[in-house]
């Protein structure tokens, strides 16, 4: 059997060619670009560890940490979950989706892109804690929620939409603890609508752009569905959050012309086909996917604020929820070790820093300094 097919086999076989034929890419996909093919090559540069204990010498190039990366993003999302994990309160949790008219997606191309992305989570933010505090199905005053960006379907199409995570509950005006009386039930959905309707409509007002005026006479894509305790839609959002469009579980095969990949159908019961796509259609709907730089995916609302922590550890407290104080703290096996290095991939043990290997093309700012350590210090 062959080597399995990878994302990043076919976007450094078919780029090149999108390069020459497709129109002007935009300067944060040309950044990608950059990033992807030379991720973990040595054109990042470098460096070797040795395990004092069963003497290995493990080297590793450098990874970009580029969010569009294939490679990178695993131990970010790892991260992510357990950070979120300890925000968790005893209420039930609902997963709120809200979808843009397809009439609209066209403010997100162009040099305007990241306006426009800040817009949809002004509209979505807006409405949900205006909705959150005056419907009567929780009337919480101080609320909170994690919301995601997501720009994908399961065949690299533009869909953009945006998943809230909402605990159902909070604190009332007068600062009593308040909680849905049912866990499937959060807010009346067509008021929700109406009011993310509205709010678009006032900021786009505010704006050069002029949407086809049928779109504000449309039912538009808001979708609530009761998430449990929370912990389970964490790990769903975590796909979103330091990871792209396309995984290398789902690749199947890359050719000369083309490539092939698994994707689920949502409208028959999530069943497993496969899409075959010439390979510089894949690589531009994968960039198309490509967030403006400097462009926050993740934003946090309310008591889910990192800042709001006094307001969040009340409504745990509230909730019947243990606060977790940090004073425990769990370690994820691929993390650094105290000097700062990985441990042993052979034997698990700590390691040390042998060399490093400087980047073949430097970017912004000087280059890292080249460390050596003699091999004598190796000695038991």
């Amino acid at each position: 059997m062959g080597t399995p097919a990878t994302v990043l086999e076919a976007l450094r076989r078919f780029i090149p060619e999108l390069r020459t034929t497709a129109p002007a890419l935009s300067p944060h996909q040309h950044r990608a670009i950059r990033a992807i093919t030379r991720c973990r090559t040595p054109a990042l540069g470098g460096r070797a560890f040795a395990c004092k204990a069963c003497r290995h010498v493990h080297f590793a190039y450098h990874s970009c940490n580029h969010k569009a990366c294939p490679q990178c993003g695993a131990l970010n999302a790892h991260r992510w979950v357990r950070r979120e994990s300890r925000k968790l309160i005893n209420a039930p949790y609902f997963m709120v989706t809200f979808t843009l008219p397809a009439q609209l997606r066209s403010a997100f191309f162009g040099p305007h892109a990241k306006e426009a992305y800040d817009l949809f989570f002004t509209a979505v933010s807006g409405a949900l804690s205006e909705k959150l505090a005056a419907d009567k199905g929780l009337r919480a005053h101080t609320h909170g929620f994690v919301a995601v960006l997501h720009t994908w379907t399961q065949r690299l199409e533009f869909h953009p939409h945006i998943h809230c995570l909402v605990p159902g509950a909070g604190l009332n005006q007068q600062g009593q603890f308040v909680k849905v009386k049912n866990p499937n039930y959060l807010l009346y959905l067509p008021h929700l609508q109406a009011a993310f309707r509205q709010r678009m409509y006032r900021l786009l007002k505010e704006h050069p752009w002029q949407p086809d005026p049928q779109v504000w006479r449309k039912t538009w894509g808001v979708h609530i569905q009761p998430a449990g305790a929370g912990a389970s839609a964490l790990n769903y959002l975590s796909a979103y959050v330091s990871r792209t469009a396309i995984t290398n579980a789902r690749m199947v095969k890359v050719d000369q012309s083309s490539v092939t990949f698994r994707w689920k159908d949502r409208g028959h019961n999530n069943k497993t086909r496969l899409m075959t796509l010439p390979g510089v259609e894949f690589a531009t709907r994968y960039l198309r996917h490509v967030l403006p730089a400097g462009l926050r995916s993740i934003r946090y609302y309310g008591f889910c604020h990192p800042r709001a922590k006094a307001s969040r550890m009340r409504v745990q407290l509230h909730s019947g929820r243990a606060v977790d104080l940090g004073c425990t703290q769990s370690v994820l096996p691929d993390e650094r070790t105290e000097s700062g290095c990985p441990p042993c991939p052979r034997c698990g043990h700590a390691t040390q820093l042998v060399f490093s290997l400087a980047r073949c093309h430097p970017g912004r700012g000087p280059p890292a300094p080249r460390t050596e350590v003699p091999s004598s210090s190796l000695a038991a």
